[in-house]
């Protein structure tokens, strides 16, 4: 391995490390204080929270956490072989023992929310845990890292049952939502308020996962049906320094042979060849899309 791989991987580390830290950081200051159930297995730590005292004192939020998480990885590396475990494992343990740090430096769980008024203090808890969890977990995501625990049972679903991980993932996500309303101590309720506000976390964090994990990667691509590919392409170069491909076209009603030019490029590089596109061919036909995500070297 060079010196540039190294670094490369080192600066991956660093920003899951800060993303898993922004995450524990929503959890403790915010989701946890408000019992707030956002899906994952900060969730089920939440769920579970009232019952930990018949555990013992010791047996917190952190504990539970390594413990569920150490489960899920040692199923994880059966199930879904060694390199997922070893992927998995900084993440798994990492983020427990942020929240470890948290639980015995003393730090108040209420320090922001009690400068908040009560009939306030679920909505500012709600916008910054989504806040909080979504940055972290899509800063995690975008450097093809995880945040551990459920995503291992997410994972594991997709695989064995061939279904869409997007779809295990808010399966589990709202199955575990939807089950933080029952309340079994002191008798049976269901609090459709902390489901409510559960939904739309869920909901809010997969909006801004989306937003750091896809259009930071979205770029736009050109696909230009033309008789001058070489000018096209020529003009490409002078002006976005992108690579190009040609396809060969023909038209199904004219049968005339023409050249299909694409370039996937910056969106203001778009917006550059369009206006430029006249001037070189005026019969040009050209559409530009969205491409949400790119693998590999696109210039």
């Amino acid at each position: 391995m060079n010196k540039e791989y190294l670094k490369k991987r080192f600066i991956q580390y660093v920003h899951i490390a800060i993303g898993i830290i922004l995450l524990d950081f929503g959890f403790f200051f915010f989701t946890e204080p408000k019992n707030l159930v956002l899906g994952g297995m900060m969730g089920l730590s939440v769920i579970l929270e009232p019952y930990y005292s018949q555990i013992g004192s010791w047996f917190t939020s952190s504990i539970f956490l390594f413990i569920a998480n150490g489960i899920a990885l040692i199923i994880g590396g059966i199930m879904l072989g060694k390199d997922f475990f070893i992927k998995t494992i900084f993440s798994s343990l990492f983020s427990p023992l942020v929240v470890f740090i948290f639980e015995r430096t003393n730090c108040d769980p209420n320090f922001f929310l009690k400068e908040v008024s009560e009939a306030g203090s679920y909505l500012v808890a709600v916008v910054c845990s989504i806040l909080t969890a979504g940055v972290g977990m899509g800063l995690a995501l975008k450097n093809n890292g995880s945040t551990g625990g459920l995503d291992v049972i997410q994972k594991i679903l997709s695989k064995y049952l061939h279904i869409p991980y997007s779809y295990t993932m808010y399966f589990t996500d709202w199955v575990i939502v939807f089950f933080s309303g029952f309340t079994f101590l002191g008798g049976f309720s269901f609090n459709i308020e902390l489901v409510i506000y559960g939904f739309i976390g869920v909901y809010g964090i997969s909006l801004i996962i989306d937003q750091i994990v896809l259009r930071a990667r979205a770029r736009r691509t050109a696909y230009i049906i033309t008789e001058q590919p070489q000018a096209i392409r020529d003009f490409i170069y002078s002006k976005t320094d992108r690579g190009v491909t040609f396809i060969p076209a023909k038209g199904a009603y004219t049968g005339m042979e023409k050249t299909m030019v694409v370039c996937t490029m910056e969106k203001n590089e778009a917006y550059r060849i369009m206006e430029s596109l006249s001037e070189i061919d005026p019969n040009a036909f050209c559409y530009i899309s969205t491409t949400r995500e790119i693998v590999g070297d696109y210039l």
